[in-house]
């Protein structure tokens, strides 16, 4: 398999970087979420992932051969995980990881001392092997009209140094 590239999006692949976060929800999340509830997700993230002041946020994909197949956002200033996604047939083989380790470098390197979001169901054992911890059983989000359970957790961070 040939190695991954970290990188910054580029505008052109805006289209095939929502494709993928659909595929990655359709997979991911088929075990939690009805398909009522995964369409929700994937409007709601489609249109605020790049559609707010895209200068405040970080994002990241990760492309094999060009091609993205993992795609990460968030706030370098305020250590909110806004977004990971993984294309739906490569799941579980550390495209994730990679991703997050490469969040958790850049929020350090802000003086970031912590890394929270609100997760979907089936990323909790993701982000509990990863550090982070629960802050409270799932509550109910609304998207795109419809509720989502959703869990929010945090990961404290320490710096380089420390």
């Amino acid at each position: 398999m040939s190695p991954l590239e970290l990188r910054p999006i580029e505008l052109e692949e805006v289209p095939s970087i929502v494709h993928l976060i659909q595929r990655a929800i359709a997979r991911g999340c088929r075990q939690h979420y009805d398909s009522a509830q995964r369409q929700a997700v994937f409007l709601t993230c489609s249109q605020e992932l790049f559609s707010e002041t895209p200068g405040l946020f970080e994002s990241i994909v990760a492309a094999r051969n060009d091609a993205p197949v993992g795609f990460a956002q968030f706030d370098p200033t305020t250590g909110r995980l806004r977004a990971l996604f993984v294309e739906g047939d490569v799941q579980h083989l550390g495209i994730g990881t990679l991703l997050l380790t490469e969040i958790e470098r850049r929020v350090r390197l802000t003086g970031g001392k912590r890394l929270y979001g609100a997760m979907s169901l089936n990323a909790v054992a993701f982000y509990t092997l990863a550090g982070f911890r629960s802050l409270g059983g799932p509550e109910r989000h609304t998207c795109a009209g419809v509720l989502v359970p959703l869990v929010r957790m945090e990961k404290l961070l320490r710096l380089e140094n420390e």
